[in-house]
């Protein structure tokens, strides 16, 4: 049946009741927008942050394996209100869609406006005496450095033990038996005038006399001469050492004047973490033995070390200590060597025996076995320097000095050493130099050498470690336009208006 031209009705109450339901099914969909709203939000601040982030140093990165965004962004002032800029500007173009494009077809079902951002907590690199470089630093070993044999690096920390413990032991040995042998100075000098004394009266009577007189080849005084020498002079002679120095003024370790105000999760700081650390630092710094020199200074874990102004102080620093750390080793193998004390007791026989005074006697094989110990310990600092080396502990076969030759030592360093196949080498003594200091100063002295280096190059000649921020925490506020209230508002009389909407959101590198 043909039915073209016939018309329809459909009745006031079906009409309002489609009205009423179309403008139920509104609100539903505008409060489940709202939700969304808030949900997207909280993805567009995600994202905002994480492109914030996203501009971090390049150079700090590619040469130190470190994130950071430079707060300064390339000025060396510190601008907070920058970083607010460049955060508000990632969040409106994830937030609105249509920014910088015309387009009729590009519909926004969020409808949302960024009313507030603002960056209100963060860290920075240098902050807690530079924890957050620290945690990096580890972070990065942890995930790269997988071939490490941590248990190899830990007996380097066992070694510090013992090492400081003989330090000890020699400096207190030392100090102790100048004393004595002052002491008994006066006692000898008496009984040297009262045998010449003996021996002029013998003369006068027409006696014959022989008066023994103090050998002339002392090798106490010949190293008594060297003792008050530069100890980097004697071990490097004619080698040329950089004359390079740097302004600290401005470096972390020496003047922060800036401070985050956001706490970073603290994951690492155990004794491994330490040990994993170090090693860090001998992999990202020369030192006087590497190919490879820094453009700030040269040696620049010697810095880490000494925290010198110039290259000269802080291998004169680092020379120093390993002296010492020799002097205590050489001096325990000298005290527990039988042959050592028999050769030390028969010289001092023959340098103090005929004085017949058995307590200078007993304090010069004392001195004798000191003495002994430095000379040995210079000889081994040379060795190090020439890239030999050197056993923590000593045996006959490692031992290079003899007893006859203790007064020869300054030409024997002349001439050179040459060290053994077994021991370790110059690096694994700062290796064990660093076990032994303080990891505190020890990366506050690394962020002064990475600010240096970094401010060396042209392109971050601003650089300033203070102004790094490695994490933070920021805060919007935001108005979501109704997009479906318009129908509700009219038919049901619900209320409408803007929504607002607060997010606060953090990120770490």
């Amino acid at each position: 049946m043909d039915r073209w031209g016939l018309k329809g009705s459909i009745t006031i109450f079906f009409s309002l009741t489609c009205i009423l339901f179309l403008s139920f099914i509104c609100a539903v969909i505008e409060s489940a927008r709202v939700q969304g709203a808030k949900a997207q939000t909280a993805n567009i601040m995600g994202m905002g942050n994480f492109s914030l982030l996203g501009e971090f140093e390049n150079g700090l990165l590619e040469k130190y394996e470190i994130f950071s965004l430079d707060g300064s962004y390339g000025q060396g002032k510190f601008q907070i209100e920058k970083v607010n800029e460049r955060l508000q500007e990632y969040i409106s173009y994830n937030a609105n869609p249509k920014k910088d494009i015309f387009s009729l077809w590009c519909f926004d079902p969020w409808n949302l406006e960024l009313t507030e951002s603002d960056v209100s907590e963060y860290s920075l690199l240098t902050d807690e005496k530079g924890e957050p470089f620290y945690q990096q630093a580890v972070a990065y070993m942890k995930a790269n450095a997988a071939s490490i044999a941590v248990d190899k690096l830990m007996e380097y920390t066992k070694d510090t033990e013992e090492i400081e413990k003989w330090q000890e032991k020699y400096e207190e040995s030392k100090k102790s038996n100048d004393s004595q042998i002052s002491d008994l100075e006066k006692e000898k000098q008496e009984k040297i005038e009262s045998m010449e004394s003996e021996a002029k009266e013998a003369e006068e009577k027409g006696e014959i006399v022989v008066v023994q007189e103090e050998p002339k080849e002392n090798p106490l005084k010949e190293i008594a001469k060297l003792q008050k020498k530069s100890v980097l002079s004697i071990v490097t002679w004619d080698k040329e050492i950089s004359e390079k120095t740097i302004n600290t003024w401005n470096f972390p370790s020496k003047n922060r004047n800036r401070k985050g105000n956001l706490k970073i999760e603290k994951k690492y700081g155990g004794l491994v973490d330490h040990v994993l650390f170090r090693e860090y630092l001998m992999m990202h710094f020369p030192d006087y033995l590497s190919e490879a020199k820094g453009e700030a200074l040269d040696y620049q874990l010697e810095y880490i070390l000494g925290g010198k102004s110039s290259d000269k102080k802080n291998l004169k620093y680092v020379v120093n200590r390993l002296l010492l750390i020799r002097e205590g080793m050489n001096y325990l193998y000298c005290l527990q060597n039988p042959e050592n004390n028999y050769q030390a007791e028969k010289l001092s026989l023959t340098l103090t025996g005929f004085l017949g005074i058995p307590a200078l006697t007993t304090a010069t094989k004392h001195a004798l076995l000191l003495a002994w110990a430095y000379g040995e310990s210079l000889i081994d600092v040379r060795v190090l320097l020439d890239g030999g080396k050197i056993p923590i502990v000593k045996d006959a076969s490692s031992w290079s000095l003899t007893v006859d030759n203790l007064g020869r030592v300054t030409e024997i360093l002349e001439q050179g050493a040459s060290g053994g196949e077994t021991g370790l080498t110059y690096q694994e003594y700062l290796r064990v130099l660093l076990n032994m200091g303080s990891v505190t100063a020890q990366r506050m002295r690394a962020l002064d050498m990475i600010q240096a280096e970094l401010r060396s190059q042209s392109n971050s000649s601003e650089f300033k470690a203070e102004n790094c921020i490695v994490a933070l925490k920021s805060s919007t506020k935001w108005k979501c336009r109704p997009v479906f209230l318009r129908l509700p508002m009219s038919v049901m009389g619900l209320s409408g208006g803007d929504v607002q909407i607060m997010q606060e959101g953090s990120i770490a590198y």
